[in-house]
């Protein structure tokens, strides 16, 4: 039972790892599909994703967040080469911090928003109308809505395997074969196989929309690195 656990949370906390499919470019959604669409984000509890990924989104921007305040470093005039070599050098000392910062203002971008992109850019893009109302219908369920629930506490308890299997704990033998059911079907293979490239869309917009707090973040921590260098080079009473 443990795969399908991992396989099914990671899928609906967007960060499976599988065989990516692309998808055409796709037309605006008609009437009917957007309809579709709008029931997704309710029942598929899509305005939460965001809000659980930003500590991902945050860590993973460490490497652009230290090139960027190294980057607006570059643009600062210091008084000799020592003191703009010091300052690069507390780069690394101060991303922690950084990364502290960016998740948090990360935390206050519009849920709703990346919701609806998700919806209607992404999964538009993959899944015909009557895919939407099936996945919709699964995660509109009792077991669904529960799984939805439960997903990140069963994510966390899956990477203890001392624990035991988090699906047995949470969930009855017809629960978990109902869970099962859903993703063998053909629609479950389908978004097992779209996945990665779904959440790399997703993550390419996170990145995207993240970049002004993260330029924000690099200059606030320029700024300290500078500070330590005019400690450095103040005169002593």
């Amino acid at each position: 039972m443990k795969p399908f656990v991992l396989f099914a949370l990671t899928a609906l906390l967007c960060s499976l790892a599988s065989t990516a499919v692309r998808a055409q470019p796709a037309s605006a959604p008609d009437v009917d599909k957007k309809q579709a669409l709008a029931e997704l984000i309710a029942a598929y509890r899509l305005a939460d994703i965001w809000p659980q990924m930003t500590a991902k989104i945050a860590r993973d921007s460490l490497p652009r967040l230290e090139e960027a305040t190294h980057a607006d470093l570059d643009h600062d005039t210091f008084a000799t080469p020592e003191l703009a070599a010091a300052a690069h050098a507390r780069v690394p000392a101060l991303l922690a911090q950084g990364r502290r910062d960016l998740q948090d203002a990360l935390q206050h971008f519009d849920a709703d928003e990346f919701a609806a992109y998700t919806a209607y850019e992404i999964y538009a893009k993959y899944f015909e109308t009557a895919e939407i109302r099936q996945i919709t219908a699964f995660f509109d369920s009792p077991t669904g809505r529960k799984l939805s629930a439960l997903g990140p506490t069963i994510v966390a308890e899956s990477r203890r395997p001392a624990d035991g299997d988090p699906m047995e704990k949470h969930f009855d033998a017809s629960e978990r074969a109902e869970i099962v059911a859903f993703w063998k079907s053909p629609l479950g293979v389908k978004m097992n196989a779209t996945a990665e490239q779904i959440r790399e869309d997703m993550h390419a917009h996170f990145i995207e929309r993240s970049e002004p707090s993260l330029q924000a973040v690099a200059r606030q921590l320029a700024s300290k690195a500078e500070a330590g260098d005019a400690a450095a080079s103040a005169p002593k009473p």
